[in-house]
């Protein structure tokens, strides 16, 4: 499939064709963007860490997306880090950028992950991790992965595991790895970790107004090892599109959210998903641009609506509380993606994939220990509750 041009977006967007995901205002239609005469397109690139890499303060993030024109379309408005999976999307994201970027392939830098539950660690073994990651790079198309991730590692003592490391040091020999990194939503301990290890090269980290605070002097001093930090989950929980009032705010929530995260010089990038035409434009559109008083205020109004629904996802406090050892960030945070992200199918997978015993089976019964831990006064244990009855299928 050929790559989407601009010209025909733009004959498309003129006739209303594309619009926002999810029941929002179209970007053509937003006060803010029809303010600003300049064309969108990134204008600040930053060093990655000491990689030697200068990346695209926006960058795409592939875990929910379905046509690899908008991937296209994000690079010829100069986004040039692509963030992917061998997870998303049961493989077929990493498809959609190979589909997307195989012609611009040494201008733009491409990460996959990939995953190893600690509950497999017998399973891990060197050939069959470095086929994975082969098979991971002909489905991008490439001879080479530029940075490879540890997906979603909770304690870097997990990297200790010698068939892990020999897969990771073979590949990197052979020139089909370039750096390696680690992404996290465990930031307390990982960013802590990776203070003494030599592994990551980039982490990849939870970081959004509502629960980054608490970990910026670990980001400031994993930074100043020289390793590159990008942003995720920037959006805190992406509940903007369930808020009326944000819905019909006259600034937009997301622009907001990822100027609050780009106004720390130790962020190299901001790395959000984008579905579709409009979000590349909208969230393209903040970059190299400062914080401003307007963004405050409307991080103030969301963090007022959601600061007794949003479950920090790199807080632990209930964690040690809970008797039946429940993974109660996992489940929340999969209950975010089906509830808020709209990604039911994923979330349901992921669901499915988690361990029976670490699942809330015995909630109902506790008197919900968990609620008297959370220092942010959330109802845990009923969103727990809730979280299995809408994932368990």
């Amino acid at each position: 499939m050929a790559p989407f041009s601009r010209r025909h977006f733009l004959e498309a967007l003129s006739l209303g064709i594309f619009s926002w995901k999810w029941g929002r205002a179209t970007l053509a239609s937003s006060p803010e963007n029809k303010l600003s005469n300049e064309p969108i397109k990134i204008k600040k690139y930053n060093p990655l860490g000491h990689t030697g890499l200068k990346v695209s303060d926006i960058s795409f993030g592939a875990i929910s997306l379905f046509d690899a024109n908008v991937i296209r379309y994000a690079y010829d408005l100069g986004v040039n880090y692509f963030d992917t999976a061998e997870s998303y999307l049961r493989t077929q994201s990493e498809k959609f950028i190979g589909e997307a970027l195989h012609d611009v392939r040494d201008r733009v830098i491409i990460t996959t992950k990939h995953g190893f539950p600690p509950r497999l660690a017998k399973q891990f073994r060197r050939e069959r991790i470095i086929q994975r990651v082969e098979a991971s790079l002909k489905r991008l198309r490439t001879d080479y992965i530029d940075i490879a991730m540890i997906h979603n590692i909770s304690d870097l003592s997990l990297l200790e595991n010698e068939e892990i490391q020999a897969a990771y040091s073979r590949l990197k020999e052979q020139g089909k790895i370039r750096f390696t990194g680690i992404s996290t939503h465990n930031p307390q301990l990982t960013l802590k970790q990776a203070l003494t290890h030599d592994f990551p090269q980039i982490v990849l980290v939870i970081y959004n107004h509502l629960e980054g605070p608490q970990i910026e002097s670990l980001i400031h001093q994993v930074r100043q090892k020289g390793i590159g930090v990008i942003a995720m989950k920037v959006f805190a929980g992406g509940k903007q599109g369930n808020l009326k009032p944000l819905v019909n705010a006259r600034q937009s929530y997301p622009q907001a959210a990822i100027r609050w995260v780009l106004r720390n010089p130790d962020i190299d990038c901001c790395l959000v998903t984008m579905s579709s035409y409009s979000h590349v434009e909208e969230y393209v559109a903040v970059s190299g641009q400062p914080l401003r008083p307007e963004d405050l205020k409307i991080i103030a109004a969301y963090q007022q609506a959601v600061t007794k629904e949003y479950c920090r996802i790199s807080c632990s406090a209930c964690l040690s509380a809970c008797p039946h050892g429940v993974a109660i960030n996992d489940i929340l945070r999969i209950a975010m993606y089906y509830q808020d992200y709209r990604m039911e199918g994923e979330a349901l997978r992921y669901y499915g994939e988690l361990e029976e015993e670490r699942k809330p089976v015995f909630c109902s019964e506790c008197p919900g220990y968990c609620n008297q831990a959370c220092p942010y006064q959330l109802a845990v244990k009923e969103k727990l509750l809730q979280a299995h009855q809408i994932l368990q299928g």
